[in-house]
């Protein structure tokens, strides 16, 4: 009896833990999660681009750098999405990166850095855009 006992109570755990496990689509919803807060943030603090208050693009470009965090800190069991979420992370660190190397060219005038930086959104824009296509993708898979 206590052995019957033993199986049922094993097998009901393996049951609790197998049914606790995050489905791909509740995932995917936690990296989408993030992806649209940090643009509304940022839309909403640099007015859609229109912003010209360097305090006001650090700002952004701080929540651009916390997202990166949170995205590299978010838990996910898909190995696909843990790919997905790494190439997020790196766009976004990108965007920082580009965002203050713009406001120092503000400051300096200094048209090579303000190329680099340009390039730099330019790349982390193709960058999202491509990560954005393939988890999409992937994500609207059964």
């Amino acid at each position: 009896m206590k052995l019957v006992i033993r199986f049922l109570s094993i097998s009901f755990l393996g049951y609790l833990l197998t049914s606790c496990t995050e489905t791909k689509s509740f995932q995917c919803q936690k990296i989408y999660r993030i992806a649209n807060e940090v643009q509304k943030e940022t839309q909403s603090l640099t007015k859609s681009g229109q912003e010209v208050d360097k305090k006001t693009w650090l700002l952004a470009a701080d929540k651009i750098e916390q997202a990166a965090d949170e995205m590299k800190d978010l838990k996910v069991n898909d190995d696909q999405l843990k790919n997905y979420k790494a190439l997020f992370a790196q766009v976004y660190l990108d965007y920082a990166t580009a965002t203050r190397e713009i406001i120092k060219v503000w400051e300096t005038k200094d048209r090579l850095a303000a190329k680099s930086a340009q390039e730099k959104v330019k790349k982390a824009g193709q960058l999202e855009r491509e990560v954005g296509e393939k988890i999409n993708s992937y994500c609207g898979e059964k």
